[in-house]
């Protein structure tokens, strides 16, 4: 995990000062990292694999590089999700993909009048 971090910083061409200030990070942690002293924080990990636009995946296991970036809304919504008991997560697919349908049935319909006319 650490090397990675390292290449990332490294290839970045900042100094590890400057990149503590871009991370947000104490000064010195970057040479703390280096020195083995101590290991990033799960914040500082999250920071770099944002800064950097790489997966936590990537970071922490080698794998998964791409980062799926969320909005906030999305995070929302599925922090929602994930809150609903199994069944009902399955009854709100269904129910959200027969809205779906039904909206766009709806707009096609008035999408059609407008030709019409």
């Amino acid at each position: 995990m650490i090397t990675r971090i390292l290449d990332l910083i490294d290839a970045s061409g900042l100094s590890d000062s400057a990149m503590c200030k871009e991370l947000e990070l104490g000064n010195g942690i970057i040479g703390k990292w280096r020195k083995g002293i101590q290991k990033p924080s799960t914040d500082a990990i999250i920071k770099v694999a944002s800064y950097f636009n790489v997966s936590t995946d990537y970071l922490l296991l080698g794998t998964n590089r791409v980062s799926t970036s969320f909005s906030v809304e999305d995070a929302e919504w599925l922090s929602l999700i994930h809150q609903l008991p199994k069944n009902a997560k399955l009854e709100f697919k269904g129910e959200l993909k027969g809205y779906i349908k039904a909206l766009n049935h709806s707009c096609n319909d008035l999408e059609g009048l407008k030709e019409a006319k």
